[in-house]
């Protein structure tokens, strides 16, 4: 699931008004409505005002946006799910280590 789809499902979930989600990021209501559209990626720093507006763990917000930033970043290379892969070696690796 993308994050803005969790956004609009949550906030429809709990009765609330894109404006109401927007007053507490301190965004406008068409920006919003861009991220639940997944036409926009909210940015980073707004995340754990939204868990908290929501009532989610922020945990869970934050592997969706990542997962976001990833398929965006990666969406139109050929040879991403081979990269996604070395990477998720990589870590692995790198976990194992500390």
């Amino acid at each position: 699931m993308a994050l803005g789809k969790r956004i609009k499902e949550l906030r429809e979930s709990k009765g609330l008004f894109l404006r109401e989600v927007g007053a507490a990021l301190q965004l406008d209501n068409a920006f919003i409505s861009k991220v639940e559209n997944e036409e926009r990626l909210l940015p980073r720093k707004h995340l754990e005002r939204l868990a908290e507006f929501l009532n989610v763990q922020l945990d869970e917000l934050l592997i969706l946006w990542l997962s976001d930033k990833m398929t965006e970043l990666l969406r139109d290379e050929p040879l991403a799910e081979q990269a996604l892969k070395m990477t998720q070696k990589r870590m692995r690796e790198g976990n194992r280590k500390n």
